[in-house]
């Protein structure tokens, strides 16, 4: 077991509680370390700096303690987030053999949360294309670093780069829905679309904002696993109802789409706040274990062509019950 802290993070817990949004990972007064990891992963703090942008990004690596090529999956934490975000999934791949890597956006990360005016500040970052597309670009950029990561250093060969999965928390989720061909409002239809991603999982999606869903969606071709619960609700939602984080299941037809919707599950149980506080009651609980089981099985049937896996997930719909429902999309489920 390694755990290598190269910085740390503050973090205005009592707004994101009150607004539940982010994705922190302490208290605002004094944020004590993280926990100590799984035993068998590894946990690397550090910063890639991208010249080209003049624009850092803060990672967190969960890598597996042997020294093997690995598949890679990639998350995107959610509006006022942080690296620190879904950690209690990201270590359980991480423990079944995936390398997680956590990216914080700056510019739409937690330093929105510091100081006063958090609503306003939250709801300006969501209109403003200039940090939308700083964060989208993080993502081909992070790949590319990956890669470079893995020809040399002290990461040298721990990736397995022909499989790679992106994934992301609400904000996150979108930005993995324009990383695998979701049409950006707008500029170039490909701008930030990254063909090296294999597979994908969007935990609280939204519908495209200004744009026809068919429109907006038309073009992914990638296996996706979307999660979201009868409760996901935030005060920044322009959907008036929950099921509109469902539009995107719906819409996409050019590869194979699951669906899980947790009865009574809200916009948090997804992004780790709700685990780290301590008090989870038992559909929480049930919520978080099939967060990790059914996320686990699908990386498994999309990167790794497990057929025991396929099989598992295409039974979605049996596997959830009683604690939500599931539908399938997927020529491979026959």
């Amino acid at each position: 077991m390694v755990f290598t802290p190269v910085g740390n993070t503050l973090c205005a817990l009592m707004l994101v509680l009150a607004l539940s949004l982010g994705a922190c990972a302490g208290s605002s007064a004094a944020q004590a370390a993280p926990a100590a990891p799984t035993e068998g992963v590894e946990i690397v703090y550090g910063e890639w700096r991208d010249a080209a942008r003049d624009r850092v990004v803060p990672y967190k690596l969960y890598l597996p303690s042997a020294r093997m090529p690995a598949p890679v999956v990639i998350f995107s934490h959610g509006l006022g987030g942080n690296r620190e975000a879904a950690s209690y999934l990201l270590e359980y791949l991480a423990a079944n053999g995936f390398a997680a890597v956590s990216i914080q956006h700056p510019g739409t990360d937690e330093t929105l949360l510091r100081g006063g005016g958090g609503m306003e500040r939250l709801r300006e970052s969501v209109r403003d294309v200039r940090a939308a597309a700083a964060r989208f670009g993080d993502v081909r950029f992070v790949i590319d670093q990956l890669e470079r990561e893995n020809a040399g250093g002290v990461h040298a060969g721990r990736f397995d780069l022909s499989r790679i999965g992106m994934s992301g928390h609400s904000y996150g989720a979108l930005t993995t829905l324009i990383a695998v061909g979701q049409r950006p409002a707008a500029g170039p239809a490909d701008r930030f679309r990254d063909f090296r991603i294999d597979a994908a999982i969007v935990y609280s999606p939204n519908a495209p904002r200004n744009q026809e869903p068919a429109a907006a969606l038309g073009d992914i071709r990638t296996p996706i696993l979307h999660l979201t619960g009868t409760a996901d609700r935030t005060p920044l939602d322009l959907e008036m109802t929950p099921e509109g984080r469902q539009i995107p299941f719906r819409t996409i037809a050019g590869a194979d789409q699951f669906l899980i919707v947790f009865d009574g599950g809200d916009h948090m149980i997804f992004s780790g706040r709700v685990q780290r506080s301590g008090r989870m009651n038992a559909a929480q609980q049930a919520q978080t274990e099939a967060i990790r089981r059914e996320s686990l099985t699908f990386w498994r049937a999309y990167l790794l062509e497990d057929a025991s896996a396929l099989a598992a997930i295409c039974g979605l719909p049996q596997r959830i019950d009683p604690i939500g429902t599931a539908e399938v999309k997927a020529a491979r489920c026959g």
